[in-house]
């Protein structure tokens, strides 16, 4: 057993259904996800497990956790029944259409008691939200007196240089900036490569064989045993911070994971080498010739391959740790 406690403050997954597909996305979150949303019974589940290994706080987030205002407003009032604090709710602003619609919008998050609103604004947001709604968004929280802040604010100055009625392209920021623009605002950006992000960044990065990642991380991954920004999602799965495509049972923190979750177990006890050598040894598992850019885009590299080659007929998953499923399907 390796999580015997949780951090302060977590987050929780509302929906991994998003009017975005953006290209740094942990969680691979789009408008091709299942619509599904946190519904109440598994929420409360979720924040009593929570509060009994020490969370007291969490941030509302997705997806786009807007995509329902009428469940969101729900969530609000349940965490608030529940005692648990609420640290900001997250949003892209799609949902901005006027000033006075956005505003009635926000008092009905600000009466359900929810007082903090993360608005995200990057390069990797704006060739799907233009900024006029982000600013829109903001202005409405101001206006009905609730705390707002922007995330990331480092971007604004250059990003509203640009035609704020317009969304814009990777590729038009490049041509705008410099063809080092993107990495370069990854860089800055503090990104998890992880999620959709290996695709994204996978050109700029320098790659190795699979064989020179296992013997520079020759011990076992730490990562999945903190608690430093875990995420619980409607599905009642408790997502480890930044190795995203894993799933525990929020019912199995702190109790004995080893048998449960063997891809788990192997990962935390022997690294990368146990999870190579067993999807070799029972898999068949070939490495890509061109190599990878580091042992976490090994790492979903292997399971991606286990899950496209073991899925059975009903779509069931081979290992329990291993989902959502969509995130292994979709890009």
């Amino acid at each position: 057993m390796w999580i015997r406690n949780l951090s302060k403050g977590g987050g929780l997954i509302m929906t991994y259904r998003c009017t975005a597909a953006c290209a740094h996305c942990l969680y691979k979150s789009s408008p091709n996800r299942e619509s599904a949303y946190m519904e109440e019974r598994v929420l409360r589940k979720l924040l009593r497990k929570a509060v009994s290994l020490g969370c007291r706080s969490f941030h509302i987030g997705g997806g786009e956790p807007f995509l329902d205002p009428d469940a969101l407003v729900r969530v609000i009032r349940v965490i608030r029944e529940e005692g648990v604090g609420i640290d900001y709710l997250e949003t892209n602003g799609f949902w901005y259409q006027d000033p006075d619609s956005a505003a009635l919008l926000l008092e009905r998050i600000l009466d359900a008691g929810c007082h903090t609103l993360m608005v995200s604004l990057c390069p990797f947001h704006i060739p799907f939200v233009p900024l006029y709604k982000v600013e829109g968004a903001m202005a409405a929280a101001q206006r009905v007196g609730m705390e707002y802040f922007l995330w990331q604010e480092q971007y604004y100055r250059e990003l509203s240089d640009l035609d704020n009625r317009k969304t814009h392209s990777l590729e038009e920021l490049s041509e705008r900036f410099g063809p080092n623009y993107i990495i370069q605002a990854a860089a800055r950006f503090g990104l998890w490569v992880n999620g959709r992000a290996l695709q994204t960044l996978n050109p700029y990065l320098e790659h190795k064989t699979a064989t020179e990642i296992i013997e520079t991380n020759p011990v076992g991954c730490q990562e999945l045993t903190r608690t430093g920004h875990f995420h619980l999602d409607l599905y009642g799965n408790y997502v480890p911070p930044g190795c995203v495509g894993f799933a525990l049972d929020h019912r199995c923190l702190g109790e004995e994971l080893s048998e449960q979750y063997p891809l788990y177990r192997l990962l935390v006890e022997e690294g990368i080498r146990g999870l190579y050598e067993h999807a070799q040894k029972h898999h068949g598992f070939t490495p890509r010739p061109d190599g990878y850019v580091s042992k976490c885009d090994l790492c979903y590299s292997i399971r991606k391959a286990l899950m496209d080659g073991m899925i059975g007929l009903e779509g069931t998953i081979p290992y329990p740790e291993l989902g959502p499923l969509e995130f292994y399907r979709l890009d």
